[in-house]
């Protein structure tokens, strides 16, 4: 069997940082379009007390946009 069965980059590496210190730093602030008043998460959807961007969906674009933007610097389209 292989010694390493999954590889990480240093994109990846970078990007993982990213998320973590991203969801640290929302959850922190817990501005008012993830979290209620009482400090609680809010609910997907599109009413009044609710949100269209939970807090799990930003971050995993976040993580995908920085993985990206740091491939196409070096150079990897592919």
């Amino acid at each position: 069997m292989g010694d390493n069965l999954i590889t990480m980059n240093d994109q990846l590496k970078i990007a993982i940082l990213v998320v973590l210190a991203g969801g640290y730093f929302i959850y922190e602030k817990k501005p008012t379009i993830f979290f209620k008043d009482n400090g609680e998460f809010k609910q997907f959807g599109l009413k009044n007390d609710e949100t269209p961007f939970p807090f799990f969906m930003a971050l995993m674009i976040a993580g995908f946009l920085t993985y990206y933007c740091l491939l196409l610097k070096e150079g990897k389209y592919v």
